[in-house]
């Protein structure tokens, strides 16, 4: 089979107590249920096509969320069947025959793919958590869509699970989910539990995107834990400093009216610094860093300094990054107190958001940041992913960090990929690594699930451009 069969099916049950009328359209079958389905065509609106269909703008939509943008020539809107098929009105359908999906011969289950999303289709009014839910699901379908003409059939489901307790509990029990392949679990811890225990009944595959420090990995042998787990990412950012900076002297800085929040880092830093025989200047001041408080720090002989802050929020990013400029451009002019000398930056993935004045500033710093994903939002990829994205949805991408769009469009080629590399079947460790635009998954077994072991360092330049390596 040489196509990608995307099958979009929203499960958003509606207690509906208006008779409806039966669609005039084709049917076919998906997984077992029945929908009717509508290709549209060139120039068509989605109030044009209410008109047409007999149904309102909202119900175009409730079943077919990507409407909500706007549709375009080719786009197949999904109705199910039961929904408007009536008794008193019996349509001869016409049923559309499925193509067999290829499975591995160890197992009963299809090749396929369940995305269980706080989508929001019923809210009146859609929350931010809802529309970035929306956002992943789409940079999903372009993965989708891109990998279409590769061989290998998978068969994608998207669940809204933003419904009440009964009805959630009742879609864990539906087929698509019986029978998934891989299920995409949702921010919501308390859903995501039940989905993983369910998951491990039913010998499916659970990927945890969005939770970042959730260590359910460690309990379930069917879960995937997609970003690395604090320690290993400490151990690794660690590793990468003595690495770049072995000839440096480190310099933590606090302040001691500030949030200080990074403090567990700083103690896992200073411990293996005393492993290696390394003591630390420690440098504390108050509200604001000043010129002053670095006149400690000898500059006559050429020494080479990295500073360590002991938080990465912006607001004391501002508080320290201009003093440390002012002396970086000292040092780069000759005939001073501080020629010769060396001034460096190492900091947190809290950085990467940065965007305007502190993202210049952290150019003219060149500073070195760890973080779970790295997004050079202005390089080819990014941007030509960022106008398809424009071009399929009419508007952009939703800013956020990471940015879910693209987040949805990596695990969706890491997905499709790897159930095509293994025959319909999934399997966490091969193909071992796969790298997307934002995001890398490269997944270790731990004594029970698996963790994605993976860790971008990056390194912001002076000219204006962006590096990355991963650990």
């Amino acid at each position: 089979m040489n196509t990608l069969r995307r099958i979009f099916t929203f499960f958003t049950v509606v207690a509906c107590a208006l008779s409806v009328m039966a669609l005039d359209l084709p049917v076919k079958t998906l997984n077992g249920t029945k929908y009717y389905y509508y290709k549209v065509k060139k120039n068509e609106s989605v109030y044009g096509l209410s008109k047409k269909l007999g149904m309102s703008r909202d119900e175009i939509v409730r079943h077919n969320p990507a409407a909500d943008d706007g549709i375009k020539k080719g786009m197949t809107l999904y109705f199910p069947y039961d929904e408007y098929a009536t008794k008193s009105e019996p349509k001869a359908a016409v049923e559309e025959p499925i193509d067999t999906v290829a499975v591995d011969t160890a197992s009963d289950k299809a090749s396929s793919i369940v995305l269980m999303l706080p989508f929001g289709l019923e809210n009146k009014e859609q929350s931010r958590r809802n529309k970035l839910a929306l956002d992943f699901y789409k940079g999903f379908l372009m993965a989708a869509d891109t990998l279409a003409s590769r061989n290998g059939l998978v068969e994608i489901h998207a669940i809204d699970i933003d419904v009440e307790n009964s009805r959630f509990d009742a879609i864990l029990h539906d087929e698509a989910v019986t029978n998934a392949s891989v299920i995409v679990a949702p921010d919501n811890g308390a859903a995501y539990r039940k989905i993983a225990k369910t998951a491990r009944e039913n010998g499916n595959y659970v990927l945890n995107v969005f939770l970042v420090a959730d260590s359910l990995y460690t309990e379930n042998p069917n879960v995937l834990q997609a970003n690395i787990p604090h320690l290993d990412m400490y151990r690794l950012a660690v590793d990468a400093f003595e690495s770049d900076f072995k000839d440096y002297t480190p310099v933590i800085l606090r302040n001691r009216t500030g949030r200080n929040e990074k403090e567990a880092f700083v103690s896992y830093f200073m411990e293996r610094c005393s492993q290696r025989g390394i003591v630390p200047i420690e440098i504390s001041y108050e509200n604001n860093l000043v010129s002053a408080d670095l006149k400690n720090l000898a500059t006559n002989a050429g020494q080479r300094y990295v500073f360590v802050p002991s938080s990465g929020s912006m607001t004391e990013f501002n508080k320290f990054a201009y003093v440390i400029k002012a002396i970086r451009d000292r040092a780069a002019v000759s005939g001073n107190d501080v020629s010769g000398a060396e001034f460096e930056l190492f900091g947190y993935p809290d950085w990467t958001a940065y965007r305007g004045e502190a993202l210049d500033t952290l150019h003219k710093l060149g500073a070195t940041v760890y973080s779970r994903f790295f997004d050079d939002f202005n390089s080819f990829d990014s941007r030509t992913l960022q106008s398809n994205f424009r071009r399929w949805y009419g508007h952009s991408i939703i800013e956020s960090i990471p940015s879910q769009a693209v987040l949805g469009y990596d695990t969706g080629c890491f997905l499709i990929k790897n159930l095509r590399a293994n025959d319909g079947a999934f399997d966490p460790v091969s193909p071992r690594s796969y790298s997307g635009l934002q995001s890398t998954f490269d997944f270790d077994k731990s004594e029970q699930g698996y963790y994605n072991s993976t860790l971008y360092i990056i390194k912001y330049h002076t000219d204006g451009t962006m590096t990355s390596r991963t650990l």
